[in-house]
C-alpha cells in the first residue's frame, strides 16, 4: 500500500463522514499517531500491505471486525 493511497483513504474517510481526522481514521484500525505519520511517508509493504488495504476498505465502508464487535477487544 503506497503512501498515496493510504492518504487517499485518510481523505476519503474524511469525505464519507467516518472520520473528522487522520488521527479518528488510523484509531479505527488501532493506529498510532506515530504509524499513521509513517504509512502516510513510506506506506506499506509486504504481507501487511494486503491486510492494511483490506482493512481500509472495511472501515470505509462501515463493516465491523469478522467475529463481531467483541472481536474488537
Amino acid at each position: 500500500m503506497t503512501p498515496e493511497v493510504f492518504t487517499c483513504w485518510l481523505a476519503e474517510m474524511k469525505a464519507a463522514g467516518r472520520a473528522k481526522t487522520d488521527k479518528e481514521a488510523g484509531t479505527m484500525l488501532r493506529l498510532s499517531s506515530t504509524s499513521i505519520s509513517q504509512m502516510k511517508r513510506k506506506g506499506v509493504t509486504g504481507d501487511a500491505a494486503y491486510r492494511t488495504a483490506l482493512a481500509c476498505a472495511a472501515v470505509l465502508h462501515g463493516l465491523e471486525p469478522y467475529g463481531g464487535p467483541d472481536t474488537k477487544k
